[in-house]
């Protein structure tokens, strides 16, 4: 049988922890048909930057993971190899030419940019102090008063006005062109993930599509969702707190990749402020958010058809509602500036103390009860 290595490249908010998750439980029960790696995310680092220089320790760890693997299929996975499409193409190389391995599959998630950007924000940008001072300055810039919007809007308005949207197509294009020497032995696959309307097994999809073949008859027991998500009442109130602070005041607050449980365990102390969270729309009319991702869909649209044709993925997936529209940067701002003056400031302040009171009490009685 040809061996064959998978290279999981992500990306990051792609279903990538609940696929690694699925996956070392198919290895358990394999019983040695699998080999998995989740592979070490500073020793990566460190073999891209050898790699750029042509250092002859580029490949020492990589070599010791796939040195170490018996298996006919094995699967090696991180998702920050989804930015690194040299290493990658590097990494598929030394496979084929190092390890006795027949044939490589590079293998990645997409998702739709909008939706990217809000889970990316319900995750790390809330309590990213650096990121939440660059939006208020887009907004500045614009004569906006930050107070008016949520985070999120602010985020967004930052993100159509001044940021670049995740460009799949010029993503896996690289990889594609990365591999185009080693000719068949190579193969690139890729798909939007799972979602609510269109909805599959990203596990069977996985397996599938990277051309493993296990003998498991039901590998729906093996499917993970492992998707926690924060308190929208956490996520305000964190983000209101930090951005109204000065540049080099300090904070408690952990902030991105930091203190996820203990975050966790706040928010399972704020029941309280859930019913506080039901005048959250009734303050901030979903409307401009909805008006902001159809723009950010609406842009990214033909790149995302492209990124379709070369992956044969479901335009579907990718497609902007009825309703969304491509704004102009004038028209950007006159919605934002009417938004801003329809909302009450000393409302909106109210709200925010009570919600930053009830979070901070959570906060304090999680500290004393450790």
């Amino acid at each position: 049988m040809e061996r064959r290595l998978v290279i999981h490249v992500g990306a990051q908010k792609c279903a990538s922890s609940s696929l690694q998750a699925s996956l070392r439980l198919v290895v358990q029960a394999s019983k040695g048909a699998l080999g998995f790696c989740f592979l070490n995310p500073d020793q990566l680092r460190n073999a891209d930057q050898a790699l750029r220089q042509n250092r002859d320790i580029a490949f020492d760890y990589v070599d010791r993971v796939l040195s170490v693997e018996s298996s006919a299929q094995v699967v090696v996975s991180h998702e920050m190899l989804g930015n690194r499409p040299a290493l990658v193409s590097s990494i598929a190389e030394r496979a084929l030419t190092r390890h006795d391995f027949g044939h490589v599959v590079i293998s990645g998630y997409s998702r739709l940019q909008s939706s990217y950007h809000i889970s990316a924000f319900s995750q790390w940008f809330f309590r990213d102090r650096k990121r939440l001072r660059e939006d208020l300055k887009v907004l500045a810039r614009h004569g906006l008063d930050w107070r008016k919007f949520t985070a999120l809007e602010r985020s967004l308005l930052s993100l159509s006005l001044v940021g670049k949207d995740r460009n799949w197509f010029g993503n896996y294009q690289r990889f594609c062109g990365g591999v185009k020497s080693l000719g068949d032995s190579v193969t690139v696959v890729s798909s939007h993930i799972p979602t609510r309307s269109l909805p599959y097994s990203l596990l069977e999809h996985f397996l599938s599509s990277a051309g493993l073949s296990l003998d498991l008859d039901d590998l729906s027991s093996f499917d993970v969702r492992k998707n926690p998500s924060f308190n929208q009442a956490l996520i305000h109130a964190m983000s209101a707190h930090l951005s109204a602070m000065r540049p080099h005041q300090q904070s408690f607050f952990p902030g991105p990749h930091e203190g996820n449980r203990w975050l966790f365990r706040v928010c399972k102390r704020l029941a309280s402020a859930d019913q506080l969270m039901t005048e959250f729309d009734a303050l901030f009319s979903p409307d401009l958010q909805k008006s902001l991702v159809g723009h950010l869909d609406s842009r990214a649209s033909f790149s995302n058809q492209q990124y379709c044709e070369l992956m044969s993925v479901d335009f579907n997936y990718f497609k902007p509602s009825d309703q969304a529209k491509l704004l102009s940067e004038d028209e950007l701002i006159a919605l934002a500036g009417d938004v801003s003056q329809s909302r009450n400031d000393q409302e909106i302040a109210k709200f925010n103390r009570q919600i930053e009171n009830a979070c901070m009490q959570s906060m304090r009685a999680e500290i004393v009860s450790t």
